[in-house]
């Protein structure tokens, strides 16, 4: 898949209007997607440029620097992340159980689970080992969505199994969709995402007594 199809498309959105919030989002696109390509060090400023199709001195009037440009389109990305899952997990409108097993299916779906998302955010882990900023972010993304999948547990009209906390069944939950995440987005053409669904979902039936 194309990783700038995913995270939309700067070129078309140039050609329908040229608004100051749509440039700055164009340079966060074309930024993940570089870095997914590239990584940390060929995701350079001028790169990033030469593919959003801007000079470099725009990069400078909506960001810092560089650095800067990566840092926010990490917050950018976590923030898309988190705002999917809370309106799937948290829609009053649909029942617990049924939102839950949606939120399985999103995280697996062509959007969020390939090889190029994967190489997104290896990019923005390898930042966060090194750069205090980028680590801040990536905890702040990690607290929010742990809080998310507790909230989202306390919604449903069930107990937990003996012996855990909304907490511990959250982390718990969110460990098994790490790694299942992991193995199928390493596993282009090979994964299997119905698998990968089903142990989410058995993991979730394990954790929580119906």
């Amino acid at each position: 898949m194309d990783s700038s199809a995913q995270y939309g498309s700067p070129a078309l959105r140039r050609k329908r209007r040229k608004t100051p919030a749509d440039r700055r989002q164009d340079l966060l696109d074309v930024a993940v997607a570089c870095l997914a390509e590239l990584g940390p060090r060929g995701a350079t400023g001028r790169e990033i440029c030469r593919r959003a199709g801007v000079s470099h001195g725009l990069l400078r009037h909506y960001f810092a620097n560089p650095d800067d440009l990566l840092l926010e389109a990490y917050k950018d990305l976590c923030d898309r992340y988190l705002a999917e899952f809370d309106r799937r997990l948290l829609d009053d409108t649909v029942d617990p159980w049924a939102a839950m097993d949606a939120f399985f299916e999103v995280l697996f779906s062509d959007q969020w689970s390939s090889p190029e998302v994967l190489g997104a955010w290896i990019a923005f882990w390898t930042l966060t080992r090194s750069d205090e900023a980028f680590a801040r972010v990536n905890a702040a993304y990690n607290a929010r969505l742990g809080a998310l999948l507790q909230r989202s547990l306390d919604r449903l009209p069930a107990r937990l199994a003996p012996g855990l906390t909304p907490e511990s069944a959250g982390k718990i939950l969110a460990s098994a969709m790490d790694g299942l995440w992991l193995e199928f987005c390493l596993r282009p053409g090979g994964g299997k995402r119905d698998e990968a669904i089903e142990l989410c979902r058995l993991t979730l039936r394990r954790l929580v007594e119906a």
